[in-house]
């Protein structure tokens, strides 16, 4: 590293990405803190992805891509970003999301003040296709209520963490054989040794959008992040880590290792319910609908429970109130006590 090398590296891994990545590549190039670099990963796209960033890295030398064949998953395209830049401080952008005006300046500025800090984050605006903001996303801000949160959840939007490069080095950055919860993984492990943060105003904006809508992604992501909290515990109480050296990971190995497959469910039903009613907020009623429906059939099936059932007609009643359609929401309540009765009884 020069002593010119930016204060912010900006990593962007991007595969047929046209659709948003200008607008996410312009939200980087006009934030407050100018003294950055972009560096994108094209990940073997076939769409008209690498002509545009030719365009847009002649426009501005700040933007630094590189073009691979096709790769594994995020995780090794993060990685190789990360070699690739310069800065003390690296920071995510996914290619469909937006880094709200000021978000570098701000999450430099804490970091610099909060020197033990090493992953930090903010909240997130939610946005549709066309950019329109439906709601917030929030999260708590300091370490010991992130650190709550990150025993069952991911209290961190990827496209909002800050890192610093010293301490994502040290623990030896992405890990790739997490197919998917490749963040929650990082989060899990840097926070062994470090504080982590989140600020309490938006940074970026999360971009809701179809290709989004995948129940096999649900499902992968569930196993892997059971995956890291498992690691994470057995780091914590034996210093050693089951995941370290397996590769592929899959729900065998999870199972074998302290996963539970009830447990699991339950994550991939939260996870799809989330998805659900964030699609509706946005305006996408069918794609709702049908993702309420796999999060039902998962809910029935062999590792769901009346519990689960019972909690998305609730999820949904909540949903029919918001959109003020009052007598649905009752009914879906009603559905609710009903199946609680059965179980209590």
């Amino acid at each position: 590293m020069t002593s010119e090398s930016p204060v912010v590296s900006v990593l962007m891994p991007v595969r047929n990405g046209e659709r948003f990545l200008s607008a996410a590549v312009e939200s980087v190039l006009s934030q407050s803190l100018s003294d950055l670099e972009l560096v994108i990963v094209d990940d073997g796209s076939t769409d008209s992805t690498p002509s545009l960033l030719k365009r847009l890295a002649a426009v501005d030398p700040r933007v630094v891509v590189h073009r691979r064949e096709p790769g594994r998953n995020v995780a090794q395209v993060l990685n190789l970003a990360a070699t690739l830049s310069q800065a003390p401080l690296l920071a995510r952008l996914d290619a469909d999301d937006l880094a709200l005006p000021n978000r570098l300046e701000r999450q430099a500025e804490y970091l610099a003040a909060h020197p033990e800090v090493a992953l930090l984050g903010g909240q997130a605006s939610m946005i549709d296709e066309r950019g329109r903001e439906f709601g917030t996303a929030a999260y708590p801000l300091e370490d010991g209520e992130l650190r709550e949160a990150l025993r069952a959840g991911n209290p961190f939007v990827h496209s909002t963490v800050t890192m610093r490069r010293e301490a994502f080095e040290a623990v030896g950055g992405y890990r790739e054989n997490f197919d998917h919860g490749e963040d929650i993984d990082l989060w899990l492990r840097l926070a062994d040794g470090y504080r982590v943060a989140n600020l309490p105003e938006p940074v970026a904006a999360y971009r809701i959008h179809g290709t989004q809508l995948s129940l096999r992604k649900q499902e992968d992501q569930a196993l892997f992040a059971a995956a890291a909290h498992i690691s994470a515990a057995s780091r914590a109480a034996t210093s050693t880590d089951p995941f370290a050296d397996t590769d592929p990971i899959d729900e065998a190995f999870v199972l074998a290792h302290g996963g539970n497959r009830e447990e699991l469910t339950a994550s991939i039903v939260d996870s799809i319910a989330w998805l659900a009613r964030t699609t509706d907020r946005a305006g996408y009623p069918d794609a709702a609908r049908g993702l309420f429906d796999a999060a039902y059939a998962k809910a029935r099936s062999d590792s769901g429970s009346p519990a689960l059932v019972a909690s998305l007609h609730r999820s949904m009643a909540h949903r029919y109130a918001e959109r003020g359609h009052r007598f649905r929401a009752k009914v879906k309540a009603a559905q609710a006590r009903l199946i609680e009765r059965g179980r209590s009884r």
